[in-house]
């Protein structure tokens, strides 16, 4: 039907004026910033997925821009407590609290480049896709900034592995074998982690479906999903950025005060704010988590570049509060 009307336009349009009609067609319709918002909704949360691992960990999260200090707290809990008093007539407090902090400076930033022109717009028509370039963006840059933060998983940082085998030999027994490694440097019960590579999860799983574990992984008593499944007392994430940091680390057990995570926008200089043609900060209302975006004009190319960035920093917690796993 629509293509009879116009027909029927063109016709009438080509009698009025003695020209031809010739339709224009918009390859892309939707405004630039609409689809800037996609590509930053979109790249949250891919970004926001991939690091779900870094919930294992002692973070601190801010959608709030830092000005003048660069500098956050970031609160974690000792392994160890102090040892119980007897009472004689009167309590004994501590001096401080029972919550430790250490301060973590930002001063990290990478970023994933962005930038196309209203030719290549117009090129690319319907083939251009926002939620799939913010998705693609997102997913790498969370990558990479999982892999500089656990490039501290080092034999200098953190010891001798608690496990040595191959993907194929890594069962439940071998979890269990770690659970005794850590009760018996008195990890508490809650919360522990435990991170792996993909082939290990494999292990994992196959071994446990052989003995019917399968049926309840990742599932609560009432049969619900759960954030992390649980294996033996560990809540357990698989993860594909793993480094191997030269010492074949294909994973990790881990109490959160082992590395200390801060993440957090920072305000651009006045004088490079000048030069901005944009600049906004995309925050998860979950978690806190921010992801800036900034653009400026590139006269030479006619486009405008932009960035989808994180700053974020980190640091060294309890050593005794992570054990790694290695392949060889």
């Amino acid at each position: 039907l629509v293509s009879f009307v116009l027909l029927g336009l063109a016709f009438v349009f080509q009698l009025i004026t003695g020209r031809p009609f010739v339709p224009v067609f918009y390859a892309n319709s939707v405004d630039s910033d609409l689809q800037v918002d996609v590509i930053l909704d979109s790249a949250m949360e891919a970004f926001k997925t991939l690091l779900t691992p870094l919930a294992l960990f002692s973070t601190v999260f801010r959608d709030v821009v830092l000005k003048g200090t660069n500098e956050i707290q970031v609160p974690y809990y000792p392994l160890e407590t102090a040892a119980s008093k007897d009472f004689d007539g009167q309590y004994i407090f501590d001096a401080g609290t029972d919550t430790q902090a250490k301060t973590v400076v930002i001063d990290k930033r990478k970023y994933q480049p962005l930038s196309y022109t209203s030719s290549e717009l117009r090129r690319l028509g319907g083939s251009f896709d926002p939620e799939k370039l913010g998705q693609l963006k997102g997913n790498k840059l969370a990558e990479d900034i999982l892999a500089d933060i656990w490039s501290l998983i080092t034999n200098a940082n953190f010891g001798a592995p608690v496990f040595t085998g191959a993907a194929t030999d890594y069962d439940v027994d071998d979890v269990i074998d770690i659970e005794v490694a850590v009760e018996t440097a008195k990890w508490p019960v809650f919360p522990r982690g435990m991170v792996l590579k993909p082939a290990y999860t494999g292990g994992l799983k196959k071994d446990m479906n052989a003995n019917g574990g399968m049926e309840t992984y990742n599932r609560d008593a009432n049969g619900a999903l759960r954030a992390f499944p649980s294996i033996a007392s560990f809540n357990f994430a698989a993860s594909t950025v793993v480094p191997d940091n030269g010492e074949n680390l294909v994973g990790f057990v881990v109490y959160p005060s082992a590395i200390l995570v801060a993440m957090s926008p920072i305000s651009p200089a006045p004088e490079v704010m000048a030069e901005l043609t944009d600049y906004r900060v995309q925050s998860d209302d979950d978690i806190g988590i921010s992801l800036a975006s900034r653009a400026w004009d590139d006269p030479a190319p006619a486009q405008v570049p932009r960035t989808i960035e994180c700053n974020y920093g980190y640091g060294l917690g309890e050593v005794a509060a992570l054990k790694r796993i290695v392949s060889a």
